[in-house]
């Protein structure tokens, strides 16, 4: 039987997918990790949380797929009980907290929309930034589940305790050195007045106080 990580994209399955395997993977054009087992389970995805799937479609793609005992693979499916009962073990990497839905939609900006839209200006930029960095308010929650190991994604980026008791306190510095590299800009001085993270502030006063951001 084989084991599952269910991640929303943007968060470091890839990444994840290769640690728990013992692989390393290319570098993808889009600034991920390009583990092959890391898009064995995808079968869709959502900005949000990617919850209305078939999982026969799913099911469908695995069988016809051949893969080791005890090998990780990972999809954007969030994991009903239904799809929990077909894997070992179950990793989420969840976006519950404001910092891990920040660091996901900062992620996705830089890597996805930045290079699209490049001739936006002004108010123009401020308002499309504002308001697809709301999507990302919506929570990839975690599961409570004896398989289940819930990991917020902050703690992947932070390098938490919990996230080295997930990966059973393996050595991966190599892994980390790189995928730092990658993301050097999660971690620059400057990260927190760059325009994914005043774009998602804008966002949050919007969407939990119920009420326009003004601009002074």
């Amino acid at each position: 039987m084989c084991n599952l990580i269910a991640f929303p994209h943007y968060t470091c399955g890839g990444l994840l997918t290769d640690i728990l395997n013992g692989t390393w993977s290319d570098i993808d054009n889009r600034g991920g990790i390009g583990s092959h087992y890391h898009s064995l389970g995808k079968i869709g995805d959502s900005d949000t949380v990617f919850k209305e799937y078939d999982i026969g479609i799913l099911l469908d793609k695995l069988n016809r797929t051949t893969m080791s005992e005890g090998s990780w693979i990972s999809t954007h499916c969030w994991p009903t009980q239904e799809l929990i009962d077909l894997f070992n073990q179950v990793i989420i990497i969840s976006t519950a907290t404001s910092r891990s839905q920040l660091y996901r939609w900062a992620r996705t900006y830089h890597y996805f929309f930045r290079p699209q839209w490049t001739a936006l200006q002004g108010i123009t930029k401020i308002d499309k930034l504002r308001e697809t960095a709301k999507n990302y308010l919506i929570p990839f929650g975690p599961v409570h589940h004896t398989k289940v190991i819930n990991l917020e994604f902050a703690d992947v980026v932070e390098n938490t305790r919990e996230f080295q008791h997930a990966i059973n306190y393996k050595d991966v510095s190599n892994h980390l050195i790189r995928w730092r590299q990658i993301n050097s800009f999660l971690y620059d001085q400057n990260f927190w007045n760059s325009d994914a993270v005043i774009s998602f502030y804008q966002a949050e006063h919007e969407v939990k106080l119920g009420r326009y951001y003004r601009y002074d």
